[in-house]
């Protein structure tokens, strides 16, 4: 981008997106910046778009690492019921 169109974004970012939506809905500004505004906003869009997918990312990362730690306990539990019944069984055989 060139250096005006630099500043005019900084503008942008310094009003916020609220205010920037705001000025193009009062019909504030003209054609060049309303278009700079509309691309500003929708860049802004698309940032906010990939960090959401990032947070997702986390999340499913954080959600798979919950998963396999609840399945290594169901594991823990199952193998101590089976020994939990061996031990049973013999005790009765030997009491017997």
């Amino acid at each position: 981008m060139n250096k005006a169109v630099d500043e005019r974004w900084q503008k942008f970012e310094d009003a916020g997106e609220q205010i920037v939506r705001q000025n193009l809905a009062a019909n504030t500004y003209n054609e060049r910046n309303k278009a700079l505004a509309r691309a500003w906003l929708d860049h802004k869009a698309a940032l906010g778009a990939h960090e959401a997918g990032l947070r997702s990312e986390d999340s499913s990362r954080e959600q798979i690492r919950i998963a396999r730690s609840a399945k290594n306990a169901a594991w823990a539990a199952a193998i101590a019921a089976i020994i939990a019944a061996i031990c049973a069984i013999i005790s009765i055989l030997l009491s017997t």
